[in-house]
């Protein structure tokens, strides 16, 4: 996601030894689900999820397992929506 939003290259340095593996709502995460970096965004912040009745999250693909288990420690309550891929590799088959 940082390529994409063609992150400058000192903070693209930081996300990467930092270990990120996921992005949501500008948040990078590591595996832990720990905040390691912050972009500033338009809308909903991360410390607003817990008054939010309903959060969906959807990611799909194996590939985006780790992602899917960090941001998901950070906002547990989140309906995820995701394909067998993810699924599979969520439960470590």
């Amino acid at each position: 996601m940082a390529e994409r939003r063609k992150t400058k290259k000192e903070d693209m340095e930081k996300i990467k030894a930092r270990h990120a593996v996921a992005e949501a709502f500008g948040y990078y995460f590591n595996e832990a689900g720990e905040v390691v970096h912050k972009v500033k965004t338009v809308g909903i912040q991360l410390e607003d999820l817990p008054h939010v009745e309903h959060v969906i999250a959807v990611a799909g693909g194996a590939s985006k397992a780790k992602a899917i288990q960090a941001y998901m420690k950070r906002a547990p309550h989140s309906i995820l929506i995701t394909d067998e891929g993810a699924a599979k590799a969520l439960l470590g088959e």
